[in-house]
């Protein structure tokens, strides 16, 4: 088991504690490359999640169409609202993603810091 860092995200991580965010995107970077079921996603002092399956798509639009949109992002209100929210988070790199696609992550377990 591997421990990864991410950007912390109030919402997205409320959605996920609640079960109701079952899918958590990362671009598909070399740091997040060997990621697998098991590892665990460190969100700096705020919490974690457990990872399960990792599945590696071109880009969000698949991601969307095979996982749904609910589950990456269940507040939009459609597949084009959930892209287009994620895309607009501030550290997402839209040019990082053309190049090496996007993670899907199954989320376990959502975990807060004490």
């Amino acid at each position: 088991m591997a421990t990864f860092d991410a950007s912390f995200h109030e919402e997205a991580f409320q959605s996920m504690e609640s079960r109701r965010k079952t899918v958590y995107a990362l671009v598909a970077t070399d740091e997040y490359r060997f990621m697998s079921s098991g590892d665990r996603l460190e969100f700096g002092n705020e919490g974690s999640i457990t990872v399960g399956t990792v599945r590696h798509y071109p880009h969000l639009e698949r991601l969307v169409e095979v996982e749904g949109w609910q589950a990456l992002f269940p507040d939009a209100a459609s597949a084009d609202a959930a892209i287009a929210e994620v895309r607009a988070i501030e550290d997402w790199d839209n040019d990082a993603e053309r190049s090496h696609g996007v993670l899907s992550l199954r989320v376990r377990v959502a975990r807060r810091k004490d």
